[in-house]
């Protein structure tokens, strides 16, 4: 009878901490996935910085660039060689760069949107390919 009740005690500490264990990853793949958005729009303005199309006084043509971002942190034009995709799902949408990110889902894809005339990176999560 005692070894009844440890083991519905233990059975009953199981049932509580899987989901606990369960969110706290979800929370750091979300983290991650934070970082790695942050690393490719960092990427994607040491680019535009070093392109000499840039005019400052945003009297550039009114032209978009993609990039996307890859699995190493590096950002392609285009099309990515190897597409970084979201780990986790976050619970609501996350603040990035000064930018609202909306909330993605897991394996999703991240692009940067480059506008010549305004100067500014869009940052977008999109349905994974």
């Amino acid at each position: 009878m005692e070894m009844l009740i440890v083991v519905a005690i233990i059975a009953i500490l199981i049932a509580i901490a899987i989901p606990t264990f369960a969110s706290s990853l979800n929370k750091a793949r979300v983290a991650t996935d934070e970082a790695n958005i942050r690393s490719g729009y960092a990427s994607v303005m040491a680019q535009v910085l070093t392109d000499d199309k840039i005019d400052v006084e945003g009297n550039g043509e009114d032209k978009n660039v993609v990039y996307k971002l890859n699995k190493d942190g590096s950002v392609t034009e285009n099309t990515a060689t190897n597409e970084y995709k979201m780990q986790g799902t976050p619970s609501d949408n996350v603040e990035i760069a000064g930018q609202t990110v909306t909330k993605w889902a897991k394996g999703n894809t991240v692009t940067y949107t480059y506008n010549y005339k305004t100067n500014k990176v869009t940052i977008a999560v999109g349905a994974g390919k």
